[in-house]
């Protein structure tokens, strides 16, 4: 009789380890793999939470960035995010010495002094599971689930699962460093032409209360190409994106040579202004080069497409203007 039960509990293992590992290989979109695999998992272990948390050691700091709850059981994510490594010492000794940290009971595993024992307490977790997630030997975060209250203590599911886990995380990484180079101008740092036109049309189809757009032109790059080489060219058109970026943050993007534009959706007109100012002020204290600028912003009734022409006409006229003064100072000094 053990014995039939003991088989029949490893084939349910096992198929739940084939659906969990079908899902993650199979399923396009890797979001929604790992949300569904965690499905599989809490159900498995009857438990009350599974989740995925992530390491990020430049900051020091983990994320737990993929959660699943039962029913009635609230979610605790977004309290878990930036959590200090610090607190996941004693974890990360286990992790590295058996490959698992198993909590049977808080008040009894784990002392009162200890910097986990609140953070789990204050989630109503009395025990837990975890198996680490390991890159290249190293430990990059792990795969948990809380109160479990079916096949307690058994390891067996999560232990075979987190190198599928491992591998999804990594290819989902690979994929928004692609989608992240695929948007940014490698030269500048800001947003380029593609993301610029992604934007653009998005916001054609949004209905904005107000709408403001700069446009940007680096006057006379070419003459600086050829008098002091592209290199220097170069170097002029990233302290113009830093000036921008300075002021303009996440809504300016690099759209030719020497061209850039900002579109910033509903914001009020004295900050808009304001910020306009600001860079204006800037570029007056730069002697080696200037810039011409189109700046337009409205309230109301917007056509995106119709703004960005104004904005551009604008700054064409700024532009003539620049060289028609340089030409009436070469005469005048004749």
């Amino acid at each position: 009789m053990a014995e039939k039960q003991s088989n029949r509990q490893r084939g349910t293992l096992e198929a739940i380890l084939i659906e969990s590992i079908h899902t993650l290989v199979y399923e396009k979109d890797i979001n929604v793999a790992l949300n569904c695999f965690l499905e599989t998992i809490g159900r498995y272990y009857g438990s009350d939470r599974a989740y995925i948390f992530e390491f990020d050691p430049e900051k020091g700091t983990t994320d737990n960035t993929f959660e699943w709850c039962a029913e009635e059981i609230k979610s605790q994510k977004d309290k878990l995010q930036k959590v200090p490594m610090d607190v996941l010492e004693n974890w990360m000794q286990k992790f590295y010495e058996t490959g698992e940290f198993y909590i049977a009971a808080l008040e009894q595993d784990v002392a009162s002094s200890r910097a986990d024992f609140e953070i789990l307490r204050a989630q109503g977790i009395n025990s837990l599971m975890a198996a680490p997630l390991l890159w290249e030997e190293e430990v990059v975060g792990f795969l948990g689930v809380d109160n479990p209250s079916d096949h307690i203590g058994d390891m067996t599911l999560l232990r075979s699962a987190v190198d599928f886990v491992t591998a999804d995380l990594e290819k989902r990484r690979l994929i928004e460093e692609l989608r992240h180079a695929g948007s940014i101008d490698m030269l500048t740092g800001l947003k380029n032409r593609n993301e610029y036109t992604r934007r653009f049309n998005e916001l054609k189809r949004a209905h904005l209360q107000t709408f403001g757009v700069v446009f940007i032109d680096i006057n006379g790059l070419k003459q600086l190409n050829d008098t002091y080489g592209h290199e220097h060219g170069d170097a002029v058109i990233r302290e113009t994106a830093e000036c921008i970026r300075k002021h303009f943050k996440e809504y300016a993007y690099r759209i030719g040579g020497d061209e850039f534009i900002v579109l910033w959706e509903d914001v009020k007109e004295d900050v808009f202004n304001g910020k306009v100012a600001q860079l204006r002020a800037e570029f007056g204290h730069v002697e080696e080069y200037s810039i011409s600028m189109g700046v337009v912003w409205q309230k109301g009734d917007i056509d995106v497409e119709q703004q960005v022409k104004k904005a551009d006409a604008y700054m064409y006229k700024a532009k003539q203007a620049h060289y028609q003064n340089g030409s009436n100072d070469r005469r005048k000094r004749r």
